[in-house]
């Protein structure tokens, strides 16, 4: 896959500032916030009090903010959640969308302009480097990309130095992450699944010994009790499957037998140059090679191997 720079639009982004900040966060979400790393992002989950996420989202430190990035449709629900709870803690909770650029990019001429605004930019996994031009998140798993988020003068500065179009259409970012096997929700899939659904226990986006937090009793009940049947997985055709078929809450069969039996939700999708990728919510005894097909159309994908091991 060649260079490529993609604004990102669908991607919003929450600050929590203020002087309770890093409590009130760490009783809300799945990874530990009292000690986080500054130089460091992570994925984290925003669950209700039954273990059902709100929003899958990448955690990072900007100044004296913590800044959560998801998609759109999460964050209008994780934000009214989190609005709900804040009023008893001495927090500022905001959709700072407006003041910020967030883009998507890969290879090398994308890393030469990120180099000009950010000379420590790293291609350590989930690396962060910051400036007063905004935040780099690095990428280095099913491949090397980045997430940016600048602010207008960050995004003047990458155009002036970048040198080509940066697009709107995402796809080839969503690709590589879907490639990377890393699942958001939409609307569809709010309020679905616990987060070791969506391998998140094998994406280090949970800490089991943080302590409490909404929906932890169950999440941690799901991990010691073996109490969690499905997970995660990619699955890919050699076509373009029309995205009406494929997008969120798609249903997935398996065959068993002569008979074909409800087998998983799809979560995310994408299609290019022709192909198809998907995640899906499947059984967790799901092996690669396995063949499931699209309850509405009976078009057919097979499961690929996952990035990352899965421990269940």
């Amino acid at each position: 896959m060649s260079s490529f720079l993609v604004n990102l639009s669908n991607r919003r982004l929450i600050s929590m500032r203020g002087e309770q900040r890093d409590e009130y966060l760490h009783g809300q979400i799945t990874v530990d916030t009292k000690n986080f790393t500054p130089n460091k992002a992570r994925l984290s989950a925003h669950c209700d009090f039954k273990g059902k996420m709100w929003a899958v989202f990448l955690l990072t430190q900007f100044d004296n903010a913590f800044h959560m990035l998801m998609p759109a449709a999460s964050a209008q629900e994780s934000l009214a959640q989190l609005k709900k709870y804040g009023v008893f803690s001495k927090v500022v909770i905001e959709d700072e969308s407006e003041n910020w650029h967030i883009l998507g990019g890969s290879g090398d001429a994308v890393k030469s302009a990120l180099r000009t605004l950010f000379p420590a930019i790293s291609d350590e996994h989930l690396s962060v480097s910051s400036n007063a031009f905004g935040q780099v998140i690095s990428f280095n798993d099913a491949s090397i990309r980045y997430q940016l988020s600048l602010t207008s003068e960050g995004y003047a500065r990458l155009c002036e130095v970048y040198g080509a179009d940066i697009s709107d259409d995402s796809t080839a970012f969503i690709w590589q992450e879907i490639e990377a096997g890393i699942g958001y929700l939409e609307q569809a899939t709010i309020g679905e699944f616990v987060p070791q659904m969506f391998n998140l226990h094998a994406l280090n986006a949970i800490d089991f010994d943080k302590g409490c937090y909404m929906g932890q009793e169950v999440v941690a009940r799901t991990k010691f009790l073996g109490k969690n049947k499905r997970a995660l997985y990619i699955l890919s055709a050699n076509e373009a499957i029309g995205v009406e078929s494929i997008k969120a809450g798609a249903m997935l069969e398996k065959a068993i037998g002569e008979n074909w039996r409800r087998g998983g939700i799809v979560v995310r999708s994408c299609v290019f140059n022709q192909q198809t990728k998907i995640l899906a919510v499947l059984a967790n005894d799901t092996a690669v090679g396995d063949v499931l097909r699209l309850k509405s159309t009976q078009e057919r994908l097979e499961v690929l191997p996952l990035p990352y091991p899965l421990d269940n």
